[in-house]
């Protein structure tokens, strides 16, 4: 160990002695340090701004599918208080479907009028036929139990909320109460937050040609949107970036770009199946705005960094 240090010793000693040489290697171990720092500051950087985009990411799912539950409720919560209605289950159980169906359309006005446009209620009568109607209404008459989910029916895409009219625990009828997935991006804007549903191209045929029309817009290959429903520009940017960064995006589960930050998360229907993706996204303009922060200080520690070593380099030579 002595010999060791005894040679450094010489070996600096010697090189200070050639100045040329001692300044080649000064200059050189000094620029080499400093672009090692840079390149590992560069990385940290890189490593803080993807976990907090993942993290961004994970806090909008998480806040959807909360919002979902809400929805649940809020659907329950109607369907409750149509049962205790007397008057409508009298008529439900006497079979008077007239009257039944003149009190739906009066709840539905009612919606309508107290700015639940997108709010829709149906009553389905149960008769001597096996499996009459849809799937999830035949799977709520057969079970007797109430769901609730995401459906694609032939007048657009809807969260349903179906419950069985029971009466001396005989089923008497049952209630469906709708609500079209386009109504939470008005929730979303009320948080100046972008909220978007691509809806799987497998699933156009589910919806009538009239719903369907002109109105749905390819994105990315196997994925549509309702062009009018939704911020042209925020789709446009997804279109241009093209598949393969849309397939990433669908990966890690968000993309960042100069426009935008975007979550993205598959969705299922009522039987589980996957039907489409939610996307949530804010815009990076401005300081403000969280996304932009972390994008800003990436920028500005590699500009620190880059400016140190160009000072340097000038005060070397």
């Amino acid at each position: 160990m002595f010999s060791f240090f005894k040679f450094l010793q010489k070996f600096f000693k010697d090189l200070k002695s050639n100045k040329g040489l001692w300044f080649t290697t000064l200059a050189f171990v000094s620029v080499t340090g400093i672009f090692l720092c840079l390149y590992i500051l560069t990385n940290m950087t890189e490593s803080v701004s993807k976990e907090v985009y993942e993290n961004i990411s994970k806090n909008y799912n998480k806040n959807y599918k909360n919002r979902v539950l809400k929805k649940e409720e809020n659907l329950q919560k109607i369907i409750l208080s149509l049962k205790s209605n007397e008057e409508l289950i009298t008529n439900i159980e006497n079979n008077n479907l007239v009257v039944v169906g003149e009190e739906v359309a009066l709840f539905n006005d009612t919606f309508k009028k107290t700015g639940f446009t997108k709010t829709q209620l149906s009553f389905y009568p149960v008769i001597n036929q096996v499996n009459q109607y849809r799937n999830s209404i035949n799977t709520v008459i057969n079970s007797k139990n109430k769901i609730f989910g995401l459906e694609i029916l032939l007048d657009g895409i809807f969260y349903v909320y179906i419950e069985p009219i029971l009466k001396d625990d005989r089923l008497i009828g049952v209630l469906e109460l709708k609500e079209e997935v386009h109504i939470f991006k008005n929730e979303y804007l009320k948080d100046d937050l972008i909220y978007m549903f691509l809806l799987e191209e497998r699933m156009l045929n589910k919806l009538s040609i009239q719903t369907r029309g002109d109105n749905y817009k390819e994105v990315i290959d196997s994925v549509y949107v309702e062009a009018s429903k939704y911020d042209s520009q925020f789709f446009a940017k997804i279109i241009e970036a093209g598949k393969d960064e849309y397939t990433l995006m669908l990966e890690r589960g968000y993309s960042v770009d100069d426009t935008y930050f975007r979550s993205a998360q598959k969705v299922s229907d009522i039987n589980g199946n996957i039907v489409g993706v939610v996307l949530i996204g804010e815009t990076v303009e401005g300081s403000g705005a969280f996304v932009n922060i972390v994008d800003n200080m990436t920028k500005t520690v590699t500009t620190v960094a880059l400016g140190l070593v160009i000072s340097i380099l000038l005060f070397m030579f």
